[in-house]
């Protein structure tokens, strides 16, 4: 790779769990990205993967101007390692891919075409027959608890199959395991997100059921995508909303206990009483905290634009004239 022929398409390929042979992999994969002119494969090795390191090795000696290996320090989510891969890519257009077989190879030219379209990021919906009922229900909830969390809908979000404009990373907060929610991440950025369908890859053999930690993990990326797609410039929203019921449940228990009390009615042993001033105070809490989240905003996020202008469309204003050469 010369500067004559810069890189078009990098390839990156991160492993950070479970992951089939990279040898096989990339022999299936490297016809089909020959096809999309100049490339280059990053393989992105996690700490502890001592064997894909030494098949990503072998490749890299093998074809040393078209593999290049990166091998971290210490363990790394997804996310982490694509955001090192993103920074030493050289290609224009950036294509990730798991590290086992998932969708059809033969679909990368697809989502490169969807880009010459107009989108800035495509990824695969993958069809075809799939590992079950299982494995089909879990993706369509993701898909559709994502969906309501984020306000936007893909059918199949998770998919990590996909390419996009290098250009459009910046832009992005990729951090943590927000990988799965690229998609989303893209179309909150202002950019548009385009699905692709590409037939799932026969030797896919992704497994049924995950551990339970998993499952508990994906809730609390949800939950934590409500939260930014929703109320990141509008924290009171959320936090006054729930400090209000809360605090008026809790004044209106203590309130209703207080007129019994001068009814006659002893507070003693009376656990309601204990539970409305728990109340009351969660709920100060709760609007304490927004309160503090709009302050914080206001002082050190007013000067930050939350849009990006695709287009504009104006009459050109003439220059204003030259003091000094109407004084000439």
């Amino acid at each position: 790779m010369t500067g004559a022929h810069p890189t078009r398409i990098s390839v990156l390929v991160p492993v950070v769990e479970r992951h089939d042979s990279l040898l096989e992999l990339h022999h299936s994969v490297l016809p089909e990205v020959q096809k999309l002119g100049s490339f280059e494969f990053l393989y992105l090795i996690s700490a502890g993967f001592e064997s894909a390191f030494q098949q990503a090795l072998e490749l890299h000696e093998k074809d040393p101007s078209h593999v290049r290996v990166l091998r971290f320090a210490r363990r790394l989510g997804a996310a982490d390692a694509l955001a090192a891969g993103f920074d030493r890519a050289r290609g224009e257009i950036a294509i990730t891919l798991p590290a086992y077989f998932d969708a059809d190879p033969a679909g990368l030219g697809s989502l490169c075409a969807a880009l010459e379209t107009g989108a800035d990021l495509a990824f695969a919906v993958r069809t075809g027959p799939s590992d079950g009922f299982l494995k089909r229900l879990q993706t369509a909830l993701f898909s559709r608890f994502s969906s309501w969390a984020t306000g936007t809908y893909f059918q199949d979000v998770g998919s990590a199959t996909r390419a996009l404009r290098r250009e459009i990373i910046p832009d992005l907060p990729l951090y943590g395991e927000f990988h799965h929610f690229l998609p989303v991440l893209v179309h909150g950025a202002g950019f548009r997100s385009l699905e692709v369908p590409v037939a799932r890859d026969p030797r896919a053999q992704a497994p049924r059921l995950y551990q339970l930690r998993v499952y508990l993990y994906r809730v609390l990326d949800l939950l934590s995508m409500f939260f930014l797609s929703h109320f990141t410039r509008r924290p009171l929203r959320l936090f006054g909303a729930a400090g209000t019921v809360f605090g008026a449940i809790g004044a209106l228990i203590l309130l209703v206990t207080g007129v019994q009390r001068l009814l006659g009615t002893p507070l003693a042993d009376r656990p309601i009483l204990i539970l409305g001033t728990l109340l009351l105070g969660l709920g100060v809490q709760a609007f304490t905290i927004g309160f503090l989240g709009e302050l914080l905003l206001f002082f050190h996020l007013r000067d930050v634009r939350d849009y990006r202008v695709a287009e504009t469309y104006e009459a050109e204003v003439p220059p204003l004239p030259d003091p000094a050469s109407d004084a000439a």
